[in-house]
């Protein structure tokens, strides 16, 4: 004991030389832990210890919070969004960077608290575990809502597999579970400073409230989540078969390869549609072109919904606005349309929350250049209403495209439409060979739960699957003797769908996550002296 503790006193007093980048480095280890946390390394479990090292070295060195925050922020970002190297290496460096700065105030904040603490008063500790979950929770929010939005891998997307713990989503979302998180970590960091001033002090030492809390809301957690699986699980449901086509195609854009894509949908559509399914599904742009403009794209719809199963489909769209003394202004969009059994359009979509640099370049009409930074040869233009479609067996489909099943006030509002399941149409086949399909796939976990609507997913390439209403990925199109899912092939979902649509907490009072956060986050202490915080 007496070694262990001079090796703390030794920590504590490293100020110089290489010795004094020991902090940095505690940063990088805990940047590094968090990205361990979500997909390709999967490790869930290890969310709730990661931020430790950081919180010790903002402890250790609170006049360079800032730098060892940013620092651990990289070391976790640039490797999280890696799996859009195969788009732009540019948009990597420059996203990673960019989310990267929400780390600062976190790590500002959290160190004027930390400085704070102390071991004798309890209630400090209490008001540090909350509000730097708070905190944390706030700038979560902050970056899915900021520039458009980039909800992805807040830290309780990280317990995608943690069935019972997901359950929390359908009260306060994914927040709810990343502020239990933050508290856990804030918990077991505490007692390990109490643990270091022990054995300075050789006094003894016992477990106090800061981490009792923690572990008590943590296992409350667990027990309603169990009993809210086994509630659902006996819920009363309706089916619906859909068949889902996945044509992993590499290259979407590319004309002389319209007639091998046409080919493709058309075997996997033939093949599926014998089974009689309720409804095909084809993912977002399956189509090489402009299905209402293209005379070989719609031919071959139309060959396939006469063959007495009604197509739900992605596809680009136009539209010309005329204008006064000018040509013609074109509008793309990228859109979703429900083509029924004697080939006529039903219904609608269009994409209303646009990816930048995916599907539109901010300022590229001032700086051209940035142009080359998406593959999109033109900008999107946004649509304006809900995707709400009422299906020719009756039910009522929200639609999803891309990204936007990571923003939970769009299902919100298909929620709100009356919408009974969502789908999901995405290519995701911009991210091979890397890990981004099975991530976004986690991400989609949560809407099943929050508002307890299940979830069909059509993608181009891995994963296709369908997600119950207790965030559970019940079957998949993947290889069935290697378990790739980035494979070509269909599969018939037999999808379950509650008779009684429930409304969730989460649904009715979703500002109750923002007010909460911000309530905790006002209970961090600052030390106050001749009326200012204390740096």
């Amino acid at each position: 004991m007496i070694s262990l503790a001079r090796i703390f006193r030794r920590l504590q007093a490293s100020r110089g030389g290489w010795t004094g980048l020991w902090p940095y480095g505690l940063a990088v280890w805990s940047g590094i832990a968090v990205f361990a946390s979500f997909e390709p390394v999967r490790a869930g479990g290890l969310i709730f210890v990661a931020l430790i090292p950081w919180l010790i070295a903002l402890r250790a060195r609170p006049e360079s919070a800032r730098s060892i925050s940013y620092l651990a922020g990289l070391s976790c970002w640039i490797p999280s969004v890696w799996f859009l190297r195969p788009v732009t290496m540019m948009g990597v460096l420059a996203l990673g960077a960019y989310c990267a700065v929400y780390w600062v105030p976190a790590g500002w904040l959290w160190a004027r608290g930390l400085r704070v603490w102390s071991s004798k008063n309890t209630l400090t500790g209490l008001r540090l575990v909350a509000g730097g979950s708070g905190v944390w929770v706030l700038l979560e929010l902050l970056r899915g809502w900021l520039f458009t939005g980039f909800p992805w891998n807040n830290l309780g997307v990280a317990q995608a597999d943690n069935p019972a713990l997901v359950q929390l989503a359908a009260l306060g979302g994914v927040p709810l579970i990343s502020f239990l998180i933050v508290g856990m970590n804030f918990g077991l960091a505490l007692t390990a400073f109490r643990l270091g001033e022990r054995l300075t002090t050789r006094g003894a030492w016992r477990v106090h409230a800061e981490l009792y809390l923690p572990l008590f809301l943590l296992a409350l957690a667990f027990r309603w989540g169990m009993g809210e699986l086994q509630r659902q699980q006996s819920a009363p449901v309706e089916t619906m078969r859909i068949a889902v086509v996945q044509p992993n195609v590499d290259v979407k854009w590319e004309t002389d390869r319209a007639t091998e894509i046409r080919r493709i949908l058309w075997e996997l559509s033939e093949l599926a549609v014998s089974m009689q399914p309720d409804l095909l599904l084809w993912p977002e742009t399956a189509l090489p072109d402009e299905l209402r403009y293209s005379a070989e794209s719609s031919g071959l719809v139309r060959a396939l919904a006469e063959k007495g199963v009604p197509i739900l489909l992605g596809t680009l769209d136009m539209q010309a606005e005329e204008r006064l003394n000018a040509d013609p202004e074109i509008h793309f969009y990228n859109a979703a349309m429900l083509i029924d059994t004697d080939g006529r359009l039903l219904d609608l979509y269009w994409k209303r929350h646009l990816v930048m640099f995916g599907e539109y370049i901010p300022f590229a009409n001032v700086f051209p250049f940035l142009r080359s930074m998406t593959p999109m040869p033109e900008d999107i233009t946004p649509g304006d209403v809900p995707g709400i479609m009422e299906l020719t067996t009756g039910q009522r489909a929200g639609l999803l495209i891309c990204f936007e099943d990571l923003m939970p006030y769009l299902s919100r509002d298909l929620v709100r439409g009356g919408a009974e399941l969502f789908v999901n149409l995405t290519n995701d086949g911009w991210f091979d060979p890397y890990w981004g399909s099975r991530a976004h796939l986690d991400h989609a976990v949560f809407r099943s739960v929050e508002f307890r609507r299940p979830t069909v997913r059509a993608t181009n390439t891995g994963v296709s699957a369908w997600i119950d209403i207790r965030g559970q990925v019940r079957e998949r199109i993947a290889d069935a003797e290697t378990g790739d899912v980035r494979v070509r092939g269909f599969k018939v979902f037999t999808v379950e769908i509650p008779q009684i649509l429930e409304e969730t907490f989460f649904a009715r009072r979703p500002e109750a996550v923002v007010w909460g956060a911000l309530l905790a986050a006002l209970l961090l202490p600052f030390r106050v002296t001749n009326g200012k915080s204390d740096e």
